[in-house]
């Protein structure tokens, strides 16, 4: 280190040891500027939030890398902006605003980049049809009775069940059923919807005593395809309408199909006769997908993102993210996304990194408490907002008690911060409830059950 003049001297030497192409060296090397050397650590400075976070996520570990490399021991880099300095650090480091007209331009710089990202994604978008799904031996059953239905409805699978785990193509399949149902009968009436949904059109239908109407309309349809059927379990009402709508459905050999994240006999909750009924057609599972057919996956979302995959990362990519086809997806869109903002062409270590990403932070969207307590609420047949009020009906309570258990497994709220999601109740309020919860799910299998399903459904709904 001794030959440098300056820690800018030794800045310039570590540019040199970065292998980036042009226009990643230009959009987000070159911006940098060395503040300090302190001991083993590294601060370098860039003007925007923006291209702070560009530089940090991107090429961080490699700048890292190479300043260890040139210096001779470990460093640990981080790369400010502005609004990560005092005014007197600015001065200290000769550090001056940016003036407006450079801020302006700097803006409309990085606008440029976000819409070239847009537009990617947006031109990488297909329709969910029969064309773009892949098919292998894990789903070939299930797209077979597909394709059997639309060419002849209602005469060889009816019901059809399609079921796997999330991810896997059960919404891409009901939608190529849809869309292609669409093109040769544009005069069917085709409903297609969720569990959810069809749950919500009959609450309010009876709160508006307009029952007739909800039968009117899921009566009339020629085929229903409903998503995520395993919603339905423990609500018992909405059952009883599914029933009735299903047989007078089948009775009129109108087309149906189902799909869930499990075979129907696994759905706890589920009245025996609806059970029946489900299974009464073709049950069909979709397995997670084969390595050739993760490959083909991989290519064809490459593709449409005019994307140049390496076949090393192609292969690693399928070798690494197994089970589930959204993973896959999100991976290639990652990738395009690095690719169109850095300039950088697509390299093992950066398909190293994204699923790195992935493995570590695909978990559930985060599953609000609203959604937990509308939840609640349905199965209790209580109002949402009784349950954060004070009222103390032995229902509203229980429901009450329930939603706070919930919650408190879902999404790891601390106590305080679960009650004020519950009308700013006190610590030992939510601690009675969950206590009183863990009691009752010790001595009662069927709320046991219960509580379990609902916990995995909100979990898994995404």
């Amino acid at each position: 280190m001794c030959s440098y003049n300056s820690f800018a001297d030794i800045f310039e030497e570590v540019k040199k040891l970065l292998t980036l192409s042009p226009t990643a060296m230009k959009l987000w090397i070159e911006p940098l500027k060395p503040l300090k050397l302190n001991n083993n650590q590294v601060l370098l400075y860039v003007a925007s939030p923006f291209a702070r976070d560009m530089a940090r996520d991107n090429f961080g570990n490699l700048l890292q890398d190479a300043f260890s490399e040139l210096l001779g021991f470990e460093v640990e880099l981080k790369i400010l902006c502005e609004n990560d300095l005092t005014g007197e650090q600015k001065i200290h480091y000769g550090i001056e605003s940016e003036s407006e007209g450079e801020l302006e331009k700097e803006l409309e710089d990085d606008y440029a980049v976000k819409s070239k990202l847009t537009k990617s994604e947006q031109e990488s978008n297909y329709k969910h049809t029969f064309d773009t799904f892949i098919v292998g031996d894990n789903n070939r059953l299930a797209y077979a009775a597909c394709k059997a239905v639309v060419q002849e409805p209602s005469t060889k699978y009816n019901p059809l069940f399609i079921y796997s785990e999330p991810g896997l193509g059960k919404t891409h399949l009901l939608s190529a059923v849809k869309t292609e149902m669409e093109r040769l009968h544009p005069e069917m009436n085709i409903i297609y919807t969720t569990a959810d949904t069809f749950t919500d059109d009959f609450v309010s239908s009876i709160r508006a005593n307009r029952t007739e109407d909800f039968k009117a309309k899921y009566h009339s349809c020629d085929m229903l395809l409903i998503d995520d059927i395993q919603f339905i379990s423990n609500k018992v009402e909405t059952q009883q309408e599914m029933f009735h709508t299903f047989n007078y459905l089948h009775t009129q050999n109108k087309q149906i199909i189902f799909t869930s994240d499990r075979p129907p006999k696994e759905i706890n909750g589920l009245e025996e006769r609806l059970l029946g009924r489900f299974e009464w057609g073709l049950l069909a599972d979709i397995a997670p997908p084969e390595y050739e057919t993760r490959i083909a996956i991989i290519k064809r979302k490459a593709e449409l993102f005019h994307l140049n995959l390496p076949d090393n990362v192609i292969e690693f990519l399928a070798d690494k993210l197994k089970t589930n086809i959204r993973q896959l997806e999100g991976a290639i869109t990652k990738i395009n996304a690095l690719v169109v903002v850095t300039g950088v062409t697509p390299t093992l270590n950066m398909a190293q990194s994204v699923v790195k990403d992935i493995l570590s932070n695909h978990e559930p969207i985060p599953v609000t408490v609203e959604k937990i307590i509308n939840e609640v609420a349905k199965i209790y047949s209580v109002d949402p907002e009784d349950i954060r009020s004070s009222k103390r009906s032995s229902q509203i309570s229980i429901a009450r008690q329930v939603a706070i258990y919930v919650v408190s497994k879902i999404t790891g709220l601390s106590y305080s911060s679960i009650g004020e999601e519950f009308g700013h109740r006190d610590h030992s309020t939510i601690v009675y409830a969950i206590t009183k919860v863990k009691s009752i799910l010790g001595k009662d299998p069927s709320f046991k059950s219960m509580v379990d399903d609902m916990i995995k459904n909100l979990s898994t709904s995404v």
